[in-house]
């Protein structure tokens, strides 16, 4: 009698704390539902009755379309506008250079003027005037000079910032890859994990069935599955969130059947990472 009431305030004690859990995730997703409703400009609770029912995970891909090393900065905004303010300043260089050379224009003038004021609108009073411009730069040197100087170190500036945005861009591109690559062989190792604690689970199941194990065993049996499917479930987030990442880091937009094309056309090769799109959500036997 001893070993069944302790058998079964071990049972009580283990779902009391699985249930305890139960809140907090609880909270914690009403809390994200309510920033993404924020996001969409909807009020707190607007996406219950879509989000409140329960979903699998999507499932991953096995090739990721990291694309065409020279695409990248076709993709990434930053890198885009880091190429346009290089642009701009290269261009602003040959502003100041033309403002050496004198320019020549012609400038006309067309008015009326009168000594009496009923006079102004007599044909005579009107006036025109037309007569060349020049642009001698003269007196400007100095400046001039200072101006172009300012120029090519704001270009020379804009390229560096260039540069440093594309490695930088190389970089997180690099680290996202890694990212995904381990999560993935994580999760395969976790999946191994999960069907070896289910095996063991089977096992003192029948051990206890049989006489041959107290059920204490199957507690702890019970406890290493599900910690195995908390951590495979934590996994298969966290390998979708690395691949947003990727995604992300990538500027994204690619075209699949361009990077086809372009392989099959033997160009720039495509770059792809594979890993293992098995994310799926495994079912706890009971």
């Amino acid at each position: 009698g001893v070993a069944t009431r302790f058998e079964t305030a071990s049972a009580r004690a283990q779902l009391a704390t699985v249930e305890a859990l139960v809140p907090e995730l609880v909270q914690r997703r009403n809390t994200l539902m309510n920033a993404l409703a924020l996001l969409l400009g909807e009020q707190p609770r607007a996406l219950d009755t879509q989000l409140l029912e329960a979903m699998p995970l999507p499932s991953l891909p096995s090739n990721v379309p990291v694309g065409l090393p020279s695409e990248l900065a076709h993709r990434r905004p930053d890198i885009q506008r880091a190429e346009a303010q290089l642009h701009a300043a290269t261009a602003a260089i040959g502003v100041a250079k033309a403002d050496f050379y004198p320019r020549i224009g012609l400038k006309g003038r067309v008015g009326v003027e009168a000594f009496e004021f009923n006079d102004l609108d007599s044909w005579d009073s009107r006036f025109f005037s037309v007569g060349p411009t020049v642009y001698l730069p003269i007196f400007q040197g100095g400046r001039l000079k200072q101006r172009l100087a300012l120029n090519e170190a704001r270009q020379r500036a804009a390229a560096i910032a260039y540069r440093q945005t594309v490695l930088q861009a190389w970089h997180e591109v690099d680290n996202a890859l890694d990212a995904w690559a381990a999560q993935q062989n994580r999760h395969t190792e976790l999946l191994v994990s999960y069907e070896q604690n289910k095996q063991a689970l089977h096992a003192a199941e029948r051990g206890y069935q049989e006489g041959a194990a107290d059920y204490l065993n199957v507690l702890a049996a019970q406890r290493g599955v599900l910690a195995s499917q908390t951590s495979l479930n934590a996994s298969a987030t966290n390998a979708a969130l690395t691949l947003v990442n990727l995604y992300k880091s990538l500027g994204g937009g690619w075209d699949p059947d361009a990077l086809t094309s372009e392989r099959q056309a033997g160009g720039d090769a495509p770059l792809t990472t594979t890993a293992s799109s098995a994310t799926s959500q495994p079912k706890v036997e009971q």
